[in-house]
């Protein structure tokens, strides 16, 4: 479901919603979704099945995407024997397949969405996949509480390039410096600062240093609604320069 007007942030606790972020914003892989081991496994198999020794280091190097880079980076270390475009429909296809099945949550997501949803705040998912792969990730998971969700291909560059969080920011009808952004990737991290908004980083394999407008936990079971309101007010306070 997509709506243009902005429902009440904080009515089920019958506060002013001007003391909360007019919406969240959630990356899919790596961050709201385990799914980092399952495109490791997927890539492995793929890239040895084509004579490649696919590697951690590997991994990390294409870890936050695009896929467009991930399999330019295959198609390289195929020494250019698979095209970019063979590379890509066999990962989309494979992973189509893997993430229709029930997916795997990272630690404290649905616990946080479900949170967001009885508190009345808006919240999004916003990847940098393909829409395929989005929309089987949600086919797997049907009692989402997703307004709407952001996928490759929505809009003409995906991150780094803060357009997708721009986007979702335009299709809630709300300011993206008042929003919230939850990632894990260096790619995403920068794609969400970019855009404007107040940022909170869930690193995993990368590390991760906090900046005015960027918070570093560990898991998302960190982030209650009261810590919430902490993270509103350092956000108004960094946006007035106070």
């Amino acid at each position: 479901m997509q709506t243009s007007h902005t429902m009440g942030i904080w009515e089920a606790n019958g506060e002013n919603n001007s003391l909360m972020f007019e919406a969240v914003f959630f990356d899919m892989d790596g961050l709201f979704l385990d799914s980092e081991p399952v495109w490791h496994l997927s890539q492995t198999e793929m890239m040895n099945s084509l004579g490649y020794d696919w590697q951690d280091s590997d991994q990390l190097h294409c870890l936050g995407g695009p896929l467009s880079r991930v399999a330019d980076y295959m198609s390289e270390r195929l020494g250019g024997g698979e095209s970019q475009e063979s590379l890509l429909e066999m990962i989309v296809t494979d992973m189509t397949l893997r993430l229709s099945k029930k997916p795997p949550f990272m630690p404290g997501a649905l616990e946080l969405s479900t949170s967001l949803k009885a508190a009345g705040i808006r919240h999004s998912l916003v990847s940098a996949s393909p829409r395929v792969l989005v929309d089987a990730v949600l086919k797997g998971f049907p009692d989402h509480n997703f307004e709407f969700s952001v996928a490759a291909g929505d809009i003409e560059r995906t991150k780094p390039f803060p357009d997708p969080y721009l986007h979702a920011a335009k299709l809630a009808g709300v300011d993206i410096e008042r929003c919230l952004i939850f990632e894990d990737s260096l790619t995403g991290i920068e794609a969400a600062l970019a855009s404007g908004a107040f940022v909170v980083a869930v690193p995993h394999y990368i590390h991760v240093e906090p900046a005015p407008r960027l918070r570093v936990i560990e898991t998302l079971h960190e982030i209650t609604l009261d810590e919430l309101k902490i993270l509103y007010h350092q956000n108004v306070a960094s946006l007035s320069g106070s």
